[in-house]
């Protein structure tokens, strides 16, 4: 009897692990294989072996419910019916929300096209967690790039990921979450695991510039252990807010467990880009002959004059002796630094526009060049704008109240840092009045005399707007295709009116940095963060978005005082970045950094020699040449039959390496510090001690 009842037992065991079917695409790079109940048992790269799928549903539903705004949805929890057509596999899900899944293959990418629709009854569908790659096995200590500010690496998916935990805000009984979004604090709508000779990169090639976060997840550490986490989940976010009834289909998604690390996936991100929506104007003259810029501000947004319009000469005579010719001028106006926009009111206590013109044009005498800042998106709610037209067009909130924002500059006292001084709402992009606004602050900077013209936070993030009465959906989550629409018109009528104008923004990110000369970064890039397995100091910047995109221009972020400058004025000098001089955060001239000043003059020197390649070349990371010490940096560029490597390094005695360029020929060479190059037939031998940078010029044989 005993046994009778083990053998039935046994019996519904077997039945209940049996293999499930399952339904593959495969050929002969990848293999993407899910089962019957949807889950992802397969995604190999078979030229590497290797396996990123860890089991578990390609997505999860975040829906409204009445009072409770974010219930949970897994793909696991619903039926689903899968069907293979061809060369391509059809995936229905049911439920309330059912959801249809269309995957091919393109070579080592797999390719989701994802339809969902709201069957329920006064639920909103909020957002679509897709495709999630779940309990991804072996990748835990690989490098992880996000495009944050361009480009930036994490030493370990663990540690990218655990770097979010929050232990009070976010729900760390359930799982551990870290999340960037694009556009704005991305650069780009991708991100990747990267080896040495392949990667897993996740895309989302979206034209319209939809608001995606990048995600990355791992289990409640209850439940593996107070040291451990766990295998990783990593995915993206796209809000829908379908109401009952409406449906959507999204852009393309992208997995690829792909042959050949970040370089190769960032050829594929600049294959879509120029397929679909990228196209780069020329930089401009002035742009492309000059070594960077010195700010400085007048007015401080505390009312305090630092300079005064009378002081134009004496800051320029500063920057030229540093190899700088030109000046971007910040709180020129009345209100002062971050106050007053849209405003920017004459200045009648230093003479007025009038004066401020004189000055400009003096120094235009002297063969120098001027820009003005203006903020692309922030309303000062103390202006009359604000309280007559911006209050309506600034964006909303979902609750309907405006969104603000306060940077809270102070001077010698402690209150205004503390408590804030000034509050600015966000204008929305979509409204005509804002447009009109852009144009009427270009009209003033070409009535200035001005040679450029600098609008800040028009790459930065931007929330969605919820207000009905602009006229787009809501929330309106394209924002930011909005937004590049409107930026394109302003920077056309700015080219028409005055061509040779130079245009530039703060923040990079795909919808605006094509439309402009340059984008100011905000990444604190020039700092070291570790090492790599050679020993070389990283930084925690990567270069994707120059990588991607080699004719984009800017400059570095962060060198404000005397400390440590010739290692990275070097490093400025190897990414081809133009220099921002901003002494104590625009307070000073480079007068009062000497050490900053002297080596400036000279690194400036060598971009004037080797200008066509180390600035405006074109950026090729290390394509062009192989080196034979791992141990130093070096990059390459290329303008026309030329092309250029530089090369330095900051943390050995002396270090030697041979350099060979395929199909090129040695020219000529240049460089700071001390250092030597010999050339033996097509070998170019080095040696560089410690904070020495070398320019190599080759020609094309």
């Amino acid at each position: 009897m005993k046994m009778g009842k083990l053998l039935i037992t046994l019996g519904l065991f077997v039945a209940s692990v049996s293999f499930a079917e399952t339904y593959k695409l495969e050929n002969s790079k990848i293999r993407f294989e899910i089962d019957d109940k949807g889950s992802v048992v397969s995604l190999k790269n078979f030229e590497t072996n290797r396996e990123y799928a860890g089991g578990g549903g390609l997505w999860r539903i975040i829906y409204q419910d009445g009072l409770s705004l974010e219930e949970k949805l897994e793909s696991e929890d619903v039926p689903v019916d899968v069907k293979k057509e061809g060369e391509k596999l059809i995936i229905n899900y049911g439920g309330e929300f059912p959801v249809k899944v269309e995957c091919t293959l393109d070579g080592d990418d797999v390719r989701f096209v994802p339809t969902l629709k709201n069957n329920s009854k006064d639920k909103i569908l909020r957002e679509f967690q897709f495709p999630l790659i779940k309990n991804i096995p072996n990748i835990a200590d690989c490098e992880f790039m996000t495009t944050h500010s361009g480009g930036e690496r994490y030493n370990s998916v663990h540690g990218y990921i655990r770097g979010g935990y929050t232990s009070y805000m976010g729900q760390d009984n359930k799982e551990v979450q870290r999340y960037i979004l694009y556009p704005g604090r991305a650069a780009m709508n991708c991100f990747l695991v990267n080896e040495p000779n392949s990667a897993l990169y996740f895309a989302h090639y979206d034209s319209n510039f939809g608001k995606t976060l990048h995600i990355g997840r791992l289990p409640n550490i209850s439940k593996v252990g107070l040291h451990e986490f766990g295998l990783p989940t990593l995915g993206m976010v796209r809000y829908l807010y379908l109401k009952e009834g409406e449906s959507k289909t999204l852009p393309v998604f992208v997995v690829s467990p792909q042959t050949g690390d970040w370089r190769t996936s960032m050829k594929k991100y600049r294959k879509w880009a120029d397929s679909s929506w990228y196209q780069k104007r020329p930089a401009t003259k002035d742009f492309k002959e000059s070594n960077g810029w010195q700010r400085v501000i007048f007015r401080h947004q505390y009312g305090k004059l630092l300079w005064g319009y009378d002081k134009l000469p004496e800051i320029y005579t500063s920057a030229e002796e540093a190899g700088l010719h030109t000046l971007r001028l910040y709180g020129w106006w009345k209100e002062g630094m971050d106050a007053g926009n849209p405003h920017y009111s004459e200045d009648d206590t230093q003479g007025g526009d009038a004066e401020l013109r004189k000055q400009i044009k003096a120094i235009q005498k002297r063969g120098g060049k001027v820009n003005l800042y203006f903020n692309g998106q922030l309303i000062d709610t103390d202006t009359e704008f604000y309280k007559t037209i911006g209050k309506d067009i600034c964006i909303k909130r979902m609750d309907g109240t405006p969104h603000l924002e306060r940077y809270p500059f102070g001077g010698d006292g402690t209150a205004l840092r503390v408590f804030g001084n000034k509050t600015f709402g966000v204008a929305c992009p979509y409204t005509k009045e804002w447009l009109k606004k852009l144009i009427e602050i270009a009209d003033r900077a070409i009535s200035l005399g001005a040679d450029g013209i600098y609008y800040d936070q028009m790459g930065h993030d931007i929330l969605p707007c919820a207000d009905p009465t602009h006229g787009h959906p809501v929330p309106y989550m394209e924002i930011n295709r909005c937004k590049h629409e409107m930026f394109k018109k302003v920077c056309e009528y700015i080219r028409a009116k005055k061509p040779g104008m130079t245009i530039g923004v703060e923040w990079v990110c795909d919808p605006i940095a094509p439309l402009v000369d340059y984008v100011h970064n905000c990444l604190f890039a020039t700092n070291y963060v570790g090492k790599d397995k050679f020993g070389k100091p990283l930084t925690a910047y990567a270069p994707l978005y120059q990588y991607a995109f080699p004719e984009y221009a800017t400059c570095d972020a962060g060198l404000y005082d005397d400390r440590d400058i010739i290692r990275r004025v070097n490093i400025t000098l190897l990414r081809s970045w133009r220099s921002d001089v901003s002494i104590f955060r625009c307070r000073e001239t480079i007068n009062a950094t000497p050490v900053y000043k002297a080596y400036l003059k000279e690194a400036n020197k060598l971009r004037d020699r080797f200008r066509d390649l180390i600035l405006n070349g074109k950026f090729r990371d290390i394509d062009l040449a192989k080196c034979t010490n791992p141990q130093i940096d070096y990059y390459t560029y290329e303008n026309g039959n030329r092309m250029a490597v530089i090369t330095t390094q900051a943390h050995l005695d002396m270090a030697k390496a041979n350099f060979i360029a395929d199909g090129y020929k040695y020219v000529e060479h240049g460089g700071l510090g001390d250092y030597t190059v010999e050339v033996d037939g097509d070998v170019v031998k080095t040696s560089m001690k410690k904070n020495a940078l070398i320019v190599i010029v080759f020609e094309k044989k």
